[in-house]
């Protein structure tokens, strides 16, 4: 029996090679386990950085909703979700250069100035890692990006092609 107020979902999954990544539901957001062959489990962390941090900035995106979905013929998972003003989006695929490698690319709508602004993970032998968007301008409203790997090398913050965007 489930909690109240809280609905059993089925995973979202998704395959690169050796490497799988996870959605589960978890009350009313949803965290992620990528496995790399060899045994690496990778889980995200959720809600704040820690005790002190301001819960409108959560250690990883806070997604609500999440999708298995067809992109140019190849399989991708697809987030959206919210903390405080800002509203997260988030597309996983198998990288295309990398075997056993997934693509993370990541969007936070911000309306005030972060206090954390990244995807964090904890490793099941007690080792963590980030990726958080580089440096960008300071005009608000804006939209901040970031963009990882996650495979055989763990997780590997990539160089955004272009810097942050302002519709």
């Amino acid at each position: 029996m489930s909690e109240p107020g809280t609905t059993k979902q089925a995973a979202v999954r998704l395959r690169a090679g050796a490497t799988e990544v996870v959605f589960l539901r978890e009350h009313d957001r949803w965290r992620h386990v990528v496995t790399v062959a060899g045994g690496a489990r990778l889980e995200s962390v959720e809600g704040p950085r820690n005790t002190a941090a301001d819960p409108r900035w959560p250690a990883s995106p806070a997604l609500t909703e999440v999708s298995l979905v067809g992109a140019a013929g190849r399989p991708a998972i697809v987030g959206l979700g919210l903390a405080g003003r800002s509203h997260f989006s988030v597309s996983v695929a198998a990288h295309p250069d990398r075997p056993d490698t997934l693509l993370f690319e990541v969007a936070c709508r911000i309306q005030e100035p972060p206090g954390w602004l990244g995807s964090t993970y904890r490793a099941a032998d007690g080792g963590s890692g980030q990726a958080a968007p580089q440096a960008g301008g300071t005009d608000l409203p804006r939209t901040v990006q970031w963009s990882y790997a996650v495979g055989p090398d763990g997780v590997v913050p990539l160089p955004m092609a272009a810097g942050p965007r302002r519709p």
